[in-house]
């Protein structure tokens, strides 16, 4: 069923603040935009499935009662934009279950995408050919109220195969946890293309971060994306360089913003890193220990700690923050750093105490 009234809005939040358990998902479109312009949340309850219209006129904060509901567990595959979408419309969705973070405390170690999974478990291929279409075009298709329901389809399914596997492989307490962090903002603004070309020291320092808190103000205040006002990539070239070319020319900027950009620009030096050089054999080593625990828990090394958070722990003894990490990783690390670790083999095995 398509909704597109509040009516009918209210009265299925009614029906649903009943189910313990929903599975949901969203389409939207955010290519012209810094916010996600909602068009569709299906959601299905393992039975029958709703398709909401957000574009229809409908007030979409009635749905505020079901996603913000503590009693219901909100079951979505990869959430970050998802949450982002909620996010925005002051929502917090919680309690929740991931099955692509599930997926990666079961042993995969990328991030899996919904189609691979229902490969995986069902042995279905489903058609993604409607992917990137643009979702706020209406009329409606039979082809694409299918698809909509297709990506909802398979999550009781997805969800019960990966619970089960977190009781079993006794990850459920970490799991729970990662998705608590899930609402929660980080403090640092940054990005893998900031990351790419600025270090750490820099990424930091505070002027560096009222910099990206000014785009993100105008970007927001203007609803553009962020890179409209200037690229991740160009920012190492900008400070370094000095050429404000790209902001002075920039026809979605006022007079002052340039200004004030420019102006913060200045402002900024590329911090040179403490000459801490790591001997990329403890690195190696360190690596190591996180294949093993990674192996040995069933969880992602990925998921552990990236090259980044290993850099930023070995230079800085800056760590992931989250209880679980401390718990499995963090803790034998600082025991190997402070020389109070002892390493074996037995059995092919390799013993870490």
């Amino acid at each position: 069923m398509i909704i597109k009234t509040n009516e009918n809005l209210e009265n299925f939040c009614k029906l649903w603040a009943k189910k313990k358990i929903l599975f949901i998902d969203t389409e939207f479109d955010r290519r012209n935009t810094y916010y996600s312009k909602l068009s569709y949340v299906t959601i299905h309850d393992g039975n029958k499935f709703w398709i909401i219209d957000a574009l229809s006129g409908i007030d979409i904060k009635i749905l505020t009662k079901i996603i913000t509901n503590k009693k219901i567990l909100k079951v979505i595959h990869g959430s970050q934009q998802d949450l982002e979408i909620f996010k925005n419309l002051k929502m917090d969705a919680y309690p929740l279950f991931d099955t692509q973070i599930a997926a990666q405390f079961c042993g995969y170690e990328q991030p899996i995408s919904y189609a691979n999974t229902v490969l995986k478990i069902y042995k279905i291929i489903i058609d993604k050919k409607l992917q990137n279409i643009d979702w706020l075009k209406r009329p409606v298709t039979k082809k694409v109220i299918e698809y909509l329901k297709n990506d909802v389809r398979y999550l009781p399914g997805i969800y019960r195969h990966f619970n089960k596997i977190l009781k079993v492989n006794q990850n459920l307490l970490f799991f729970n946890e990662e998705m608590k962090s899930l609402n929660t903002s980080n403090k640092i603004i940054s990005s893998s293309g900031i990351r790419k070309k600025i270090n750490n020291e820099t990424i930091h320092n505070k002027k560096f971060q009222n910099l990206l808190t000014i785009r993100d103000d105008i970007a927001r205040k203007k609803n553009l994306p962020k890179n409209w006002i200037f690229k991740d990539e160009l920012i190492s070239n900008i400070i370094k360089k000095k050429e404000y070319n790209c902001i002075k020319n920039n026809k979605n900027l006022t007079e002052l913003e340039k200004k004030v950009l420019i102006k913060n620009f200045q402002q900024i030096k590329i911090i040179k890193e403490k000459k801490t050089i790591i001997n990329e054999n403890i690195i190696r080593l360190i690596n190591v220990i996180k294949s093993e625990i990674s192996v040995k828990r069933s969880i992602s090394e990925q998921l552990i700690s990236n090259k980044n958070d290993i850099k930023m722990y070995l230079e800085n003894n800056i760590k992931k923050k989250s209880v679980w990490r401390e718990k499995i990783f963090y803790k034998i690390t600082d025991k190997l750093i402070n020389n109070k670790i002892s390493i074996s083999i037995s059995k092919n095995n390799l013993i870490i105490n």
